[in-house]
């Protein structure tokens, strides 16, 4: 069981105007191609963002939008609910500007995850770890909460504070659009 977490974040997340995500991506709002895309392998979708009313009409009802407990902790308090309301032990997460969601990646990083028995799975695109790209188990929930409590939003901490592998991602393994 799978659940997939888009965050969509807030004021950041705005591009002439209009939300990143619903900006055009092969003839559809970007958000709609990422929810159906994840939908090949997740078992349920979470989109969060600090805006749920602008993305609300382009989002399917059965993918639950929701806002960060946390509220302008960044990516770190968007990671955080979506990995609190998941009702899988593990969560695939993309940022609102991938454009190439890509299954593949994902099983990968499902499998390394696994096999090693770590708390994360990043992927590495260019020699660049991407941590709001990759696969988390629900239990570094408590890590973040501790975290976002004490006011630390840096990634590099909670990553330290956690077990992670990274997987090296060929272009070979980027999907073709």
């Amino acid at each position: 069981m799978l659940t997939g977490v888009i965050l969509a974040g807030g004021p950041n997340d705005y591009v002439y105007g209009r939300h990143r995500s619903l900006l055009p991506h092969h003839g559809e709002p970007l958000i709609q191609f990422q929810i159906k895309e994840m939908r090949k392998i997740v078992d349920e979708m979470i989109v969060v963002t600090n805006t749920p009313r602008d993305l609300l009409p382009f989002v399917p009802t059965d993918t639950r939008i929701i806002t960060d407990f946390f509220q302008n902790k960044g990516p770190l308090g968007g990671l955080h609910a979506g990995i609190s309301l998941a009702r899988t032990d593990v969560v695939w997460v993309i940022e609102s500007n991938n454009l190439t969601p890509s299954t593949r990646i994902a099983s990968r990083l499902i499998k390394n995850l696994l096999k090693f028995d770590v708390d994360g799975a990043l992927p590495v695109f260019n020699g660049v770890l991407k941590p709001f790209e990759g696969v988390y188990r629900t239990s570094t929930k408590t890590c973040l909460t501790g975290l976002l409590q004490a006011g630390d939003t840096t990634t590099s901490t909670f990553l330290k504070s956690i077990n992670t592998s990274s997987v090296v991602i060929q272009p070979d393994m980027l999907p073709l659009k």
